[in-house]
């Protein structure tokens, strides 16, 4: 072997890496039924890659691939205990974006550890880089390396760390020694199912994305309104299939500096965010893995939960950008959102919506809107 599994795992562990598995470079042709299956289905995503060839030869990732290492960096830092004071309607995060973006830092420690590597063994080596957007099947990846086992929620869940580890998949084109691949199954308790409030989890292992409330906050332009009040208070990401997971029960918090500071609170209050300066953002959620999506998407979202909070403290301001604001995926929300909160200030300002409002899509959203508007 050009490279020791042994060695390459002290090295990880110089810097911070703790779990990390290797496995030969092989094709997942096996895996090719259930990619056509899921196109066929619907369920492929715009994040994914849709060339199933792309996703099953690693060889089209990087030419003469002979290993693949793994790296599953821990994000969920110890929870804060501490009580809010502040008062008003709040929102929910999902664990993976509160801190500093894990992007950032898996494709450090990644660099960091190939170069490392490149100088301990004297010799150059081609290698890419796939920090959690890999067109691979990374999660089976994962698996092949020993880092997991591959629940029925489709997450990894890490012996140490839960299901709250983002994964890094290097591509090498030389030969490491290989970790033995998990073979255990979950508990398949279905307890994970039985939380996910749209059914998301359409049957063990299967996931239909397109009710995933994970997903759909991620996802750009109107949100499903069937889904709307299943959303609940959540802003960004869904923590419940793994809340609710028994293998997630007394793991570790994430040992890195890097994610025990949070940018983006757990619980952060709604009616800020809808003022929120473009300085404010990029010092604060811009840095987080949520940042990628910009403003208006969070704010959809934020508008939303406020039509979920049932709180009257909300009208005014949602009133106000149904009246003012220039982004008409915004209005259309908040039309939905004052709906849900009722009220004679709300129904004065659907009332005009549907009659004044340049778009069509608005001024459907508000008729419907007011229908559950008696006042």
């Amino acid at each position: 072997m050009l490279i020791e599994n042994e060695k390459l795992k002290k090295l990880a562990r110089s810097i911070n890496i703790d779990q990390l598995g290797v496995t030969k470079s092989l094709s997942f042709d096996q895996f090719r039924d259930l990619l056509e299956k899921r196109s066929r289905e619907k369920y492929l995503t715009r994040f994914e890659e849709h060339n199933s060839e792309l996703r099953l030869y690693p060889e089209y990732q990087l030419k003469n691939c002979r290993s693949i290492v793994t790296l599953a960096v821990p994000y969920a830092a110890a929870e804060n205990s501490q009580r809010l004071s502040c008062a008003g309607p709040r929102g929910s995060v999902a664990r993976c974006a509160r801190a500093v973006d894990y992007h950032l830092v898996l494709k450090n420690k990644a660099e960091n550890l190939i170069a490392l590597v490149q100088k301990n063994s004297n010799r150059q080596f081609n290698y890419r880089i796939l920090a959690d957007r890999s067109p691979l099947l990374e999660r089976e990846i994962a698996r092949r390396c020993g880092l997991g086992l591959i629940a029925e929620n489709c997450t990894v869940v890490n012996n140490l760390y839960g299901s709250y580890v983002a994964l890094c998949t290097i591509l090498v084109d030389v030969e490491i020694e290989a970790d033995h691949e998990i073979n255990n199954r979950c508990l398949q308790c279905g307890q994970c199912r039985a939380a996910c409030p749209t059914g998301a989890l359409v049957a063990p292992y299967i996931l239909n994305p397109h009710r995933c409330l994970s997903y759909l906050t991620q996802a750009a332009g109107i949100f499903p309104r069937e889904l709307r009040a299943l959303l609940g208070k959540k802003i960004y990401g869904c923590d419940l299939c793994q809340q609710v997971c028994p293998l997630n029960n007394e793991i570790s918090p994430s040992p890195l500096q890097e994610f025990s500071f949070e940018l983006f609170p757990a619980e952060p209050l709604l009616l800020p965010l809808l003022n929120i300066t473009r300085r404010e953002f990029d010092l604060t959620i811009k840095l987080t893995s949520a940042g990628w999506r910009g403003k208006t998407t969070l704010q959809r979202n934020v508008i939303i939960a406020l039509g979920n909070s049932k709180d009257q403290i909300a009208v005014h301001t949602l009133a106000r950008i149904l009246e003012n604001d220039s982004r008409p995926v915004i209005r259309l929300h908040s039309a939905w959102s004052l709906g849900q909160l009722g009220g004679r200030q709300a129904f004065k300002a659907l009332e005009r919506s549907a009659k004044r409002d340049p778009e069509e899509s608005v001024r459907q959203e508000a008729l419907t809107a007011l229908s559950f508007n008696p006042c």
